[in-house]
């Protein structure tokens, strides 16, 4: 599995799953996982993930 929030050791498939639930922003990713709350550097990791998730 991929970490994609290293400060809180997040995996690509989680935050998938939280987008999955519902979660359609970087906020409410944040919210439900804590990916992208500590330094940000993950941010525009997990806009990317939402967005392939839409499709």
């Amino acid at each position: 599995m991929s970490i994609v929030c290293e400060c809180f050791q997040v995996t690509e498939e989680t935050i998938r799953e939280a987008i999955r639930n519902g979660a359609t922003t970087v906020e409410a990713v944040g919210d439900v996982t804590q990916a992208g709350t500590g330094c940000g550097g993950c941010q525009s990791r997990i806009e990317e993930i939402i967005n392939e998730e839409k499709k």
